[in-house]
Formats: structure tokens, sequence, C-alpha cells
């Protein structure tokens, strides 16, 4: 018997092909590959399923967890596929050397083939047993589709995403016909005390699981309608509960902030600059970071206004812009940004903590109490204002400093992008709560 070299697996891989209309490279479903050489020869075949670049991992060569190929078979099937093979392939080689076979490498992959059959179960050579998915499969099918489809946003993937965590934390194997009236209090509870979400928080990620479960059951992958007539409340989560927690600078401290000397802290006066310019124009953060030096625009009367494409929400809005934000934007117009950015936005993180130092600088140390509720508890914290301060509560103070100027809602709502007037009335009843303030201070005289 000769001595013959042992059988390598060099790599399991992606197939590297071009698109014939496009000459592009193709990465979307295309067949995972196993590489192996043994005895002086080199061969590759297709290991039977197929998966997106962007679902495998180099490194590792295997499927990313919690994946999902367009045929549904999920990263945990297809790579117990890739370590059968590790495994399987050297024994088969092994064997037939011991036996002193005239080995191909079309002997080692029949014979391969027949063995993943056997261990795999599978009911032909092609075909993958269909597997029982739970809960949290279908809520990552729901990702991996429905992100694309719908452009969402890195945020709305990531709350879908601690969706799926909780609820296979509540249960890994939860499947749909588990999801019953009893299931969504008892998971209600689970939120509140086990994940300690406050209701406003429960609230929402009960929203999203609606979503989810609408969307599956337009898919046919429910029948199970038990979520459709549940209904759920929450103690706190009204409009007038919301009301109690908005923060907002009012006209006086958000003019006295703007003219804050911060000459001697360029980081705390970029950041100042850019929180009151949405102050002003009532951006969002992901919108103020996203702007461009091309967003900006002139009318036929020399009137400035910023033409922009929303990120949330995919709006086009068209914003004029006042005279303080006119000022702000020709303090930066003139600086060289990376890929024409508009102002030097830093991470939304780092925005935030440098909001609250100056916040705390400007002497921003009026009380405020924020209340929310676990329950049916209602738990009150007090906190000084510029611990409070966001780059969303910039988009609060244009909204009531406009309302309290005398803009209407509808003018408002065209800036801002809110499609439903009830947005309005949250701010609306704050204003008026101001106004009654404002004239009280008539009897004081």
């Amino acid at each position: 018997m000769k001595s013959r070299k042992a059988l390598i697996i060099t790599s399991f891989c992606l197939e590297q092909r071009k698109d014939k209309k496009t000459g592009l490279l193709k990465t979307d479903h295309v067949p995972i590959l196993v590489d192996f050489k043994f005895d002086g020869q080199r061969a590759k075949y297709p290991i039977g399923y197929r998966i997106d670049f962007d679902k495998w991992n180099i490194d590792e060569q295997q499927v990313r967890k919690n994946n999902f190929n367009k045929t549904y078979n999920s990263a945990s099937t297809i790579n117990k596929r890739i370590n059968n093979i590790k495994e399987w392939l050297p024994k088969i080689y092994n064997e037939a050397v011991n036996l002193d076979y005239s080995i191909t490498s079309k002997y080692l992959w029949d014979t391969l083939t027949e063995k993943i059959n056997e261990i795999e179960n599978l009911t032909d050579n092609s075909t993958p047993k269909k597997e029982q998915k739970n809960l949290p499969d279908y809520i990552q099918l729901f990702i991996d589709t429905e992100s694309k489809a719908k452009n969402w946003t890195e945020g709305t993937i990531k709350k879908i995403n601690t969706l799926k965590t909780h609820i296979s934390g509540y249960g890994q194997e939860l499947q749909f016909k588990d999801i019953t009236a009893d299931f969504l209090q008892s998971y209600i509870d689970y939120q509140s005390k086990d994940l300690n979400l406050n209701n406003n928080t429960n609230f929402k990620y009960m929203k999203l699981l609606n979503w989810f479960m609408n969307w599956a059951t337009k898919k046919g992958y429910n029948t199970n309608l038990a979520f459709k007539s549940f209904e759920y409340k929450f103690k706190g989560t009204s409009t007038a509960d919301y009301q109690k927690n908005i923060i907002f600078l009012s006209w006086d401290e958000l003019q006295y902030f703007n003219n804050l000397d911060l000459s001697n802290n360029k980081r705390l006066e970029q950041v100042r600059d850019i929180y009151c310019f949405c102050c002003y124009t009532s951006l969002r953060y992901s919108d103020i970071a996203n702007l461009k030096k091309s967003d900006f625009k002139t009318d036929d009367t020399g009137s400035s206004y910023i033409e922009i494409l929303t990120v949330k929400t995919d709006d086009k809005l068209t914003i004029e812009l006042n005279k303080y934000a006119l000022a702000i934007w020709n303090k930066y117009k003139n600086i060289d940004l990376k890929n024409n950015r508009a102002f030097p936005v830093t991470s939304n993180q780092k925005y935030n903590a440098y909001l609250k130092e100056v916040g705390k600088l400007a002497g921003f140390n009026n009380n405020e109490t924020m209340i929310e509720y676990r329950g049916n508890k209602r738990i009150e914290k007090t906190f000084e204002k510029w611990e409070l301060l966001t780059t969303h509560t910039a988009r609060k103070t244009f909204i009531i400093n406009a309302l309290y100027l005398g803009i209407q809602p509808d003018i408002i709502r065209s800036w801002t992008g809110h499609k439903d007037h009830k947005t309005m009335e949250v701010y609306t009843k704050i204003v008026d709560k101001q106004k009654r303030i404002s004239m009280n201070k008539f009897n004081e005289i």
C-alpha cells in the first residue's frame, strides 16, 4: 500500500461569481463551498446551503448567529452541516486509505453525502427536513426581511433586536400558539419585574411585539389571533402623564445659552452651537449629523432654508432659517469637514455628555421632577435641569417656543414632520400653562 498525504480542509468559503448582466460580484444567497486537498489533488464542492455575504463570518468560516438564509434555514442548521463535514470528510478519506481504495474527489463527496443524509435525517439528498422555528427565530426573520424592504433605521433594528432578546429571555422555545392572553399578561409582568422596565418602556415594547405579530399573521406564519383582542393599559402613559416629563429650554434660557461665552473651550462651544441650531430648526440628532452643506439653499428672495430627507421617517422637509439659525450656520459654513458635512457633530453619546457639561456650566440648576411608573407604583426622581439635557430636548424646545410665539401648529408640523396633530396637543397644553403663569405676574404687581 503506497503512502498517501492526509486530507486537509483548506476552508469553507462563499462562491465568488460575477453577475452576467452587471459584472458585479454576487453577494446575495450564494453557495457555501468547502475547499479541500488530498494526495496531490484539490477539490471544491457546494455544501448544499446558500447564504448572503453579510451573514457570513469570514474569520470563523460559519454563518453568523441568529441569521437565516432566503429559504429560511437557520445559522445553527447550516453551521451543523459545516461541522459534520469537518468531522466526517477526513474520516471517510482515512478509511478509504486503509482499505487501499482508488480515491477520487467524487468518491469522497458521494460517500460524505450519504453519511450527512444519515446523520441529519434528510428526506432526500438535497432537501433538509423542515425545521420548527420558535418565536425568536421568526423575529430574526422579521428583521432580515423587513429591515431591507422598508429601509429601517439602525435605531429600529436595535429595538427589534432588543425585543428578540426579551422574548428569548422569557422562553427560547416559544411558538405562536403560546401567545395567549395569559401569556401576554405574564410577559408584561416579566418585563416590569424581571427586566425592571418602567411602564413607558414596557408599553413601547408591547407595541413592537404587536407590530411583529401583525407582520407574522399577514405573512401566514401565525394563525393565533389572541393578541388582537388583548387589551393592555399602563399607568402613567397617557398624554397628561407625558407632559410631566417634557424637558425644554424656555425662550429666555435658550437665548442665554446661545450667547454664553465659550470661546475658551472649542469642544463645548461646538456642541452648544449644534444644539442651539437644532433648537431653532427642530432637527433631530440623526438629521443634524447627516446634514450636508449642499442641503442649504437660497430662494428667489434671498431667504435661506434647508431641504432634507429625514433619516428616521424618510420625510422630505423644507425648513426656513431664522436669523438665529442662520448666524450659527454662517459661523461654520466655511469650515472644511469630511463628506461635505455642515457641522462637526460628534457621536450621540459624546454629544449628550458634553451637552450636560455645558448645561451645568450655564447654570441650569433648577430642579425638575421626573415621574415614572412600574406597574402601579409611582416613582418620582428629582434632577437638576442640566442632568436631563439630551439631543432630543432641542426638538421639544423648538416646538414649545414656536407655539409660545404664536405660530400655528400645522405650520410647526410642516417643519418637524409630525403627521399626527395629536402630537402637538401635548405641547400646546404646556404652552397654555406657561401663558397662565406669565399672566399671573400682573397680579403680583
